[in-house]
């Protein structure tokens, strides 16, 4: 029975069912509040949103202000600036020390792996620059926010806050990217610390480390703790004590503040607190850190035989200039990238310089007191002034000028005589050299001894004329030649050009100028105008007097082309003009249009040893900073005349110093009993004086004159410009730098005999021969014997070889 049908009940409405009624919400008492909250969280939210984009704007901006980084953080194969080492061999002991160090203008630095690196130096830096170094990712979060809030929002702290790690720091040595200031400033941060995540997450903290301690500036130009510990205390780094490592890692903090020369109290304090801080970090015990602390600051004496000057020497320009060339061959560069390379590839290169020679060399040529070379100062009329200039002034102290007739301003400077001197041995090794008179100033400044070339006069006889008359057999010793012109006026070959300007006849040709005899003259002159006293002389008197008028003759024989290919080819003087030197006046009077340089010349005059030529070379091998052979130097050695020859033109060249007519005569160094050649030379109108002078050790070329030619004579006087100023300087040194060696000989030659020759007739003295010498000859191409009949009135000559030394001046004779 369904009992709900059985009532009466009213059925329900239909639709939804009444809800619970709620207590009515209060209104908000304070609408300004609600407001403030929606806008805070909406800035909340805003702020988020920005930090985000923010911290993908940075990242995106790190990665691509970094993605150019190439190798530049590559630690594995670093290509740090390392300084290249020039080695010597130490002439008393025969080890190799070193001589110099080529270094740009902003770094020297020599590697040193960690292993090398003391413990207590690598903890010097860690204890005080960066303590929790070996347990951070590469940047310390806490310090750098602490250090941002401090520079850009809230001064919270006193001074300005340091946050860099060793990676950090590493990171600003490697990019150079250290601008530090306004946005630049916080961008570079950003920079930086993305790099330095990378870093930590690439290498291992002791990769990074000695990167670091290899990278890090003192004071100057020192970089690097293994150069630090050679330039403050002599020592390899391995060698450095507790205190010393304390203070090579003080002076990183402030170079200046801090420099151990200048600062020495600062640097005390700075050490002794690196210390401490060792020993609360546990690092060092307290004994040590006491012991250190009470230790007084000693440097390194400076080391006398080591150039420790930032001016490198003459012989070290030139042989950077050398290797510069080498590296251009070799790598297929320009100059600039080729020195770059040599700067900062850590290269150790072996020198040939001597050390002990090339001191002296550089005393003497102090020239103090104008000892060898007299000054000549002279008013020089140039478009410039230097700051190295000696400018004319006027009596009211304003410049002495001159303005030309299209404007120029002309300035006056006074100018002195300069000098160059070069030394080589007979294996073509450069010993020394110096390139100007008195203190250097400047490195790489010019060298007048390797890279200027001058007009050579007299000193090309020998090694064209003459030696090549000898091998090819044309003269020999005692051959006679007539001291006369070549060319007379009356054959009208030369022309007088002086008469021509005068007048104006110099537009003319030759054969338009042959209706004017006196448009012609005799040629050759000897030195002071005259044109020989037209008798027969032997050559060697000729060479030892330097007479033109002989010398000349010789040269028509052997023909002026074949000099050229000789001394151009053979004994490489390369700066001679195949166009216009290409005649007997360029050849055998030495005016050509540029000329050679002194070490050139020096070199060329080797062949006066044995015969053999070696191309002059300051090196001998470069190393690579892992001590492989990077270049060898590229002197070749061959036979440019037979021992025979070259033995005669040794004796012949000797008389030059030993015979009383030689044009230096008496002039030769006393070194213990040993013997010398040599050979003087002088430029038209006394622009260029030279001498060339070997010794069975060594052989030296000696120039003087203005770096500008101009007539000695105009400031000095006929007396005081000749060769025996170059004479005697080389003299001077040839007797300080052979004090001490041991006795030795030129080599002889088996094919070479002396023999007695008739002084008049130049033949092998005969039974009736009443005037004998003795000269050297070929065995194999002997003169034929004298059998004239000679005149019983005629004085008898006497040889050079026989006649005694004399101390007259006959230097004057010496051709133009």
């Amino acid at each position: 029975m369904n009992v709900s049908n059985s009532r009466r009940e009213e059925p329900p409405k239909r639709g939804r069912a009444p809800r619970e009624p709620k207590e009515p919400r209060e209104k908000a008492k304070h609408p300004i509040l609600r407001a403030l909250g929606r806008t805070l969280a909406t800035l909340i939210c805003l702020g988020i949103m920005v930090c985000s984009l923010a911290a993908v704007a940075a990242v995106y901006y790190a990665v691509q202000a970094t993605a150019n980084d190439g190798n530049l953080l590559d630690l594995d194969n670093i290509e740090l600036s390392q300084s290249s080492t020039v080695v010597a061999t130490d002439p008393d002991t025969g080890a190799q020390v070193e001589y110099a160090t080529l270094r740009s203008s902003n770094s020297h630095r020599v590697w040193a792996d960690l292993e090398q690196i003391p413990t207590n130096l690598q903890y010097a830096f860690i204890c005080t620059e960066d303590k929790d170094f070996y347990n951070e990712p590469g940047v310390n979060f806490k310090r750098t926010i602490g250090a941002m809030v401090n520079e850009y929002l809230l001064p919270i702290y006193s001074s300005k806050q340091g946050a860099s790690t060793l990676e950090q720091q590493l990171i600003k040595n490697l990019t150079s990217d250290k601008s530090a200031s306004g946005v630049e400033g916080a961008l570079r941060k950003l920079r930086e610390i993305y790099r330095a995540l990378c870093l930590s997450r690439a290498y291992s903290k002791e990769t990074i480390l000695e990167a670091y301690l290899n990278t890090i500036s003192f004071t100057g130009t020192i970089q690097g703790v293994q150069t630090a510990a050679n330039e403050y205390f002599n020592k390899d780094v391995s060698q450095l004590t507790l205190w010393e490592c304390a203070t090579i890692a003080s002076i990183t903090k402030n170079p200046t503040n801090y420099n151990p020369y200048t600062n020495p109290e600062n640097l005390i304090h700075r050490r002794n607190f690196i210390m401490y801080n060792m020993w609360q970090q546990g690092i060092i015990s307290e004994e040590d850190y006491r012991n250190g602390a009470a230790q007084p600051l000693v440097l390194a004496e400076e080391d006398t035989n080591k150039k420790t000057s930032s001016v490198t020497s003459y012989f070290t320009d030139a042989l950077f200039t050398e290797v510069v060339h080498d590296i251009m061959d070799k790598e297929g560069v320009d100059e600039s990238t080729a020195q770059s390379m040599l700067y900062t590839g850590g290269y150790t290169i072996e020198a040939t310089v001597n050390p002990k020679m090339q001191t002296a060399m550089e005393n003497l040529m102090l020239n103090e007191g104008d000892a060898y070379f007299p000054a000549g100062w002279h008013e020089e009329e140039v478009t410039s002034i230097s700051d190295d200039d000696v400018q004319v002034m006027n009596a009211d102290g304003t410049p002495k000028t001159r303005t030309g007739d299209d404007g120029t301003v002309y300035y006056y400077r006074n100018v002195r005589t300069q000098a160059a001197m070069v030394t080589l041995d007979y294996d073509g090794n450069v010993l020394a050299m110096v390139g100007g008179l008195g203190e250097k100033t400047k490195s790489l400044s010019l060298n007048r001894a390797y890279s200027v070339t001058r007009q050579t006069g007299s000193t090309i006889k020998p090694i064209g004329a003459y030696a090549l008359g000898v091998e090819y057999g044309l003269v020999n010793w005692s051959t006679m030649l007539n001291n006369s012109p070549l060319y007379q006026k009356q054959d009208m070959v030369i022309r007088d050009e002086d008469y021509c300007r005068k007048n104006g006849l110099m537009g003319l040709s030759d054969s338009q100028l042959k209706a004017y005899p006196n448009a012609w003259r005799s040629w050759p002159r000897n030195y002071g105008g005259n044109y020989g006293d037209g008798s027969d002389l032997p050559l060697w008197n000729g060479l030892a007097r330097s007479l033109n008028t002989i010398a000349i003759r010789v040269g028509d024989l052997v023909g002026a082309s074949n000099i050229f290919n000789f001394v151009y080819n053979t004994l490489q003087l390369t700066t001679l003009d195949p166009a216009n030197d290409v005649g007997l006046a360029q050849m055998v009077m030495g005016s050509q249009t540029h000329g050679v340089t002194p070490t050139a010349l020096a070199a060329a005059f080797q062949i006066f040893y044995d015969g053999e030529y070696t191309t002059p070379h300051l090196y001998t091998r470069v190393l690579d900073r892992d001590g492989n052979i990077y270049l060898e130097n590229n002197a070749t050695s061959y036979q440019a005349l037979t021992p025979q020859t070259a033995y005669i033109m040794n004796r012949l060249l000797k008389n030059v110093l030993y015979s009383n007519v030689g044009t230096a005569s008496g002039r030769y160094p006393n070194s213990n009993g040993m013997e010398s050649f040599g050979k003087t030379g002088t430029a038209s109108d006394e622009k260029d004086l030279w001498f060339v002078g070997g010794t069975p050790y060594y052989v030296t070329a000696v120039w003087w004159g203005y770096d500008a030619p101009y007539d000695m004579t105009n400031t000095l006087g006929k007396q005081q410009a000749k060769t025996r100023t170059c004479v005697m300087a080389w003299k001077a040194y040839m007797e300080q730098v052979q004090a001490n060696l041991p006795y030795k000989a030129f080599p002889t030659s088996d094919g070479v005999v002396e023999r007695a020759y008739c002084t008049q007739s130049g033949l092998l003295a005969g039974a009736n021969c009443p005037s004998r010498a003795t000269g050297y000859y070929r065995a194999d191409d002997l003169p034929d014997t004298c059998n004239y009949s000679h005149s019983s009135g005629v004085a008898a000559a006497q040889s050079a070889d026989t006649a005694p030394v004399v101390g007259q001046d006959t230097t004057g004779m010496d051709t133009d």
